[in-house]
């Protein structure tokens, strides 16, 4: 089976490439079209192409693509990347689109409006529509849920955990938190006002216990956090250290106590079902997407993203029981690997592709 996947980039965080095309590297001839160029070395196994930025380069690299080569089936994972498609199909050849299935990867009210344009243009052209979880789709609009709903199911997310296990087993020597530190605290994100870290570090300025926090992701809103975390002189170690590997993301998750995320909007976070599976207690955001995931009892806090008090409260908890949190890191593997497996994921679109492709 061929399969040409489109989406906007391919880097460490990116779930087309890191989910999807390595999860299918030993099942499927895949080619896949980013508008940007590649951040990392993509597998030998899986083609790759791109825009380079460009809207004009991206559709003559599909065009080209689809002139040399025959698909079974077309993966689209971005609105911007599907109308490019449609461009590039029109007018001779929209039979393709019968071969088509599109992922949102997102809750709809987290979508800027001209993603949401694009998306939803997209999902009205193509076969079949995936959300990310059950949340993702129900967070769809009545009016266009209405005219895509006979062709749309949510396809739970799923994690790779046997990166993770490849991880833990390796000889790690170097470690990334103070080995003194009372509490090592890690948030994985990019930096936006969905993913709200603002809240998380006005709440840790107000408490009174060490601890030290591990910032990893990129995005416009990192100045103004750094720089508020400036004024928190007084405060255990705060550190930014960017995008890093998907394996040094993990690393940082074996290795700290708790995870947090106290987003306002999400799809449904593989960073989150990382943190779950590598052991670490878990601070979310009572958000549909977050309530999904349901990590098991005793291995996780709700709260309020808009609320100090409560992540405040969050943390006395953590440090008052840190001895039995720290000692019960596998509760939360078996329940992770059962409901939330990458195996389990693209098994679910496997399935998809070969209805395509018939």
């Amino acid at each position: 089976m061929k399969v040409l996947r489109l989406a906007n980039t391919i880097n460490p965080t990116s779930a087309p490439y890191n989910q999807f095309s390595l999860g299918l590297r030993d099942y499927v001839d895949q080619t896949f079209c980013s508008f940007y160029a590649p951040e990392v070395t993509v597998d030998a196994k899986i083609k790759s192409l791109n825009g380079n930025g460009s809207i004009l380069k991206t559709y003559k690299s599909i065009k080209k693509t689809l002139r040399s080569d025959k698909y079974d089936v077309v993966h689209i994972h971005s609105g911007l990347m599907g109308v490019i498609f449609i461009l590039t199909i029109f007018p001779n050849r929209f039979n393709l689109l019968k071969k088509t299935v599109f992922t949102l990867h997102n809750s709809w009210n987290v979508l800027k409006l001209r993603n949401q344009f694009l998306n939803f243009f997209v999902m009205l052209m193509v076969q079949k529509i995936c959300t990310c979880g059950i949340s993702s789709n129900s967070s769809i609009p009545y009016v266009i849920n209405l005219l895509i709903h006979k062709k749309s199911e949510p396809v739970v997310n799923g994690f790779n955990h046997n990166r993770i296990d490849r991880v833990q087993n390796s000889k790690v020597t170097n470690f990334f938190f103070n080995e003194s530190s009372r509490i090592k605290i890690l948030c994985v994100g990019a930096f936006n006002k969905t993913k709200n870290q603002i809240s998380l570090l006005r709440a840790l300025k107000e408490c009174t216990f060490d601890f030290e926090i591990i910032f990893l992701g990129e995005g416009p809103k990192r100045p103004e956090l750094m720089n508020f975390s400036k004024s928190m002189i007084n405060k255990s170690k705060i550190t930014f250290k960017g995008r890093v590997s998907r394996e040094i993301a993990i690393k940082h998750m074996l290795e700290a106590d708790v995870s947090i995320s106290v987003s306002k909007g999400e799809g449904l976070p593989i960073a989150v079902l990382e943190s779950m599976y590598a052991g670490c207690f878990l601070i979310l955001s009572d958000i549909p997407p977050h309530k999904e995931i349901s990590p098991p009892d005793g291995r996780c806090i709700f709260v309020d993203p808009e609320n100090d008090t409560q992540i405040i409260d969050s943390f006395e908890y953590v440090l008052k029981n840190k001895t039995a949190l720290r000692s019960h890191r596998s509760k939360s593997k078996h329940y992770a690997l059962q409901n939330f497996s990458s195996e389990k994921m693209l098994r679910n679109y496997l399935k998809i592709y070969n209805c395509l492709a018939t």
